[in-house]
């Protein structure tokens, strides 16, 4: 998790026309907001990388797909709409977890979910009859 603050950079001052795009972020595993006064935290915990941020105070925003009705001359070269065979827009089957932890009297357990979430156990079996008991050290 790395520390963001709306409109800001540490190392140059940034000068922006564009809030809502100068302030989205790559979203690996999880974005967190955090109330000033009382260090409550909420957190949402994502299954996929994605694009977020959060513009207006107590909100959270993430990107779960990208559409631009006209080139924005980014280097594409056309509208972004990503359409499946039919013509209608993509569908995206993705998992959000939401945490709310005090922070205070109980810390959060954001790492914990994220390990179940990203590294589920995997089971494997052997079948081979020809596994002898004895071979074991």
């Amino acid at each position: 998790m790395q520390k963001r603050v709306q409109d800001y950079r540490p190392t140059w001052t940034l000068k922006t026309t564009q809030k809502v795009t100068d302030n989205y972020y790559p979203i690996n595993s999880a974005i967190s907001i955090q109330d000033a006064k009382s260090k409550r935290r909420m957190t949402v915990m994502n299954d996929r990388s994605q694009g977020g941020t959060s513009i207006a105070p107590g909100t959270v925003e993430l990107m779960q797909n990208r559409e631009a009705p006209s080139d924005d001359c980014k280097g594409v070269g056309e509208p972004l709409q990503e359409k499946n065979e039919y013509g209608n827009g993509i569908r995206v089957k993705a998992t959000y977890y939401v945490q709310i932890c005090d922070g205070v009297n109980r810390l959060p357990v954001q790492r914990l979910a994220q390990h179940k979430i990203n590294d589920q156990a995997n089971y494997f079996f052997n079948f081979n009859s020809t596994f002898n008991k004895t071979e074991l050290v």
